[in-house]
């Protein structure tokens, strides 16, 4: 069963485009381990104060592969963010 993850930033979408724009060696490297632990779909809502970003994985399984793999990638560009990431593991049912 597939799951959805939903990844919560305390900032706008806007701050997080602007800043891994510039900053895209930091960003790279979690990209490639999507397509690597087959990342179904991606979407992305924002509000003034928060960013939601919603990715479907085939399985719980899958998407702790690609955490445990990219976790230090992940920490290494929150850390130059500024800005941590929380995430909910959801199972999917329709």
């Amino acid at each position: 069963m597939s799951v959805m993850v939903v990844i919560r930033f305390p900032v706008a979408h806007s701050a997080v485009v602007e800043w891994a724009s510039k900053n895209g060696e930091l960003l790279d490297p979690i990209v490639k381990l999507f397509e690597k632990h087959k990342r179904i779909s991606h979407r992305a809502v924002t509000s003034a104060s928060e960013f939601l970003d919603f990715d479907e994985w085939p399985s719980a399984e899958a998407y702790a592969a690609f955490k445990a793999e990219a976790g230090p990638y992940i920490e290494k560009f929150e850390a130059a963010f500024g800005h941590r990431s929380t995430d909910t593991i959801y199972e999917v049912v329709e």
